[in-house]
């Protein structure tokens, strides 16, 4: 019998650049580098529909050959599959592990009591914000520990950290391209500046993934020089890109949001951030330090954040040597511990 099974979003043999694909592959390399490549079967629910029907038959192969089962749901199947799991171990009595992602896991859970009794059966639910962990403990449930999002990055020292810039001070933002992580406040706020400074005193370049292309087309009709789209950058190269800018933007509409990769990448990079107040950017940065917060959804407040920066830009190349540091508390080896220590 083998030691652990892994059930979550791989996209093997597909191009899959979103947080859920990164976040399991990422802890599964880690658990095959702690127990073994030989004791670690990782098992991808790519597919969609087609996935959910031979989902019951898929757990129960796992449960039946492996001491463990962890399960990487996002989104929907964050309701579906803990329920099945929960169900057919009543016959095989292992260890259930789920790591949430994102942040609707306590959502669900005050929806529906059978998903709530289904969790209670579980060895172990790790979410990224003690918010969370605190909203799943008001409901009852106890089995819950804090285990952060992580990337694998290479993190500068601060002997490579750029010297100070002059304007135009470069912006980006990075993260997937859709209305709700307000992009369009970004732009706005970035040209707003530029017009009361009767210059270009900042440009903003946009990565990721463009989820709503129509949206995102007529958005981007008719934007000055100074807005650009870049495209994806690959996985594991987002310091070398990120290390070239001034600040990065992460305007956010979601008032509650999981703890967004963006800023470890933004942290390995020594790229202070500006972002909105939503939970989980008051819990992860720190303010004066490795962030500056806005009003979630404010326009006019990112504004005046950016035009106090344009007079004292010094501020931001003080706060590189924290996000550095701060970074290293986020690299795999340190956040796995609360689930790998776990581990029957």
């Amino acid at each position: 019998m083998r030691r652990i099974a892994i059930l979550g979003h791989f996209a093997f043999g597909h191009e899959a650049s979103n947080g859920q694909t990164i976040k399991t592959k990422i802890f599964a390399k880690e658990l095959q580098h702690i127990f073994g490549e030989n004791d670690v079967t990782l098992e991808d629910t790519y597919g969609g529909w087609r996935f959910v029907i031979r989902m019951p038959f898929v757990i129960f192969r796992l449960l039946f050959s492996h001491q463990n089962m962890i399960i990487f749901p996002a989104s929907g199947s964050s309701r579906i599959l803990p329920i099945v799991m929960a169900f057919e171990n009543l016959l095989f009595h292992r260890s259930l592990h789920h790591v949430a992602i994102g942040s609707q896991l306590p959502r669900w859970v005050r929806k529906s009591k059978i998903l709530k009794r289904s969790l209670s059966t579980f060895a172990g639910i790790y979410v990224e914000t003690r918010f969370m962990k605190d909203e799943l403990n008001d409901l009852s449930l106890h089995n819950v520990a804090r285990m952060p999002n992580c990337k694998e990055l290479h993190i500068l020292k601060e002997s490579e950290l750029a010297s100070p810039v002059s304007p135009p001070y470069k912006l980006c933002t990075f993260s997937r391209v859709m209305e709700e992580k307000g992009i369009a406040d970004a732009i706005n706020a970035v040209k707003r500046c530029n017009n009361l400074l009767g210059k270009t005193t900042f440009t903003l370049d946009i990565y990721g993934q463009v989820e709503q292309q129509e949206w995102f087309n007529k958005l981007m009709q008719n934007q000055p020089s100074e807005i650009s789209y870049k495209g994806i950058v690959p996985f594991g190269e987002s310091t070398q890109v990120l290390r070239n800018y001034f600040l990065l933007v992460f305007p956010t509409r979601y008032k509650i949001e999981g703890f967004a990769g963006t800023l470890i990448d933004a942290m390995a990079a020594g790229l202070p951030v500006i972002a909105s107040d939503c939970q989980s950017n008051i819990e992860i940065l720190k303010q004066g330090q490795t962030g500056l917060l806005y009003t979630l959804g404010s326009v006019d407040e990112l504004t005046e954040r950016l035009m106090l920066i344009s007079k004292n830009p010094m501020q931001i190349e003080k706060m590189r040597p924290y996000c550095i540091k701060e970074a290293h508390l986020y690299q795999p080896q340190n956040v796995i511990k609360p689930l790998s220590e776990r581990i029957a």
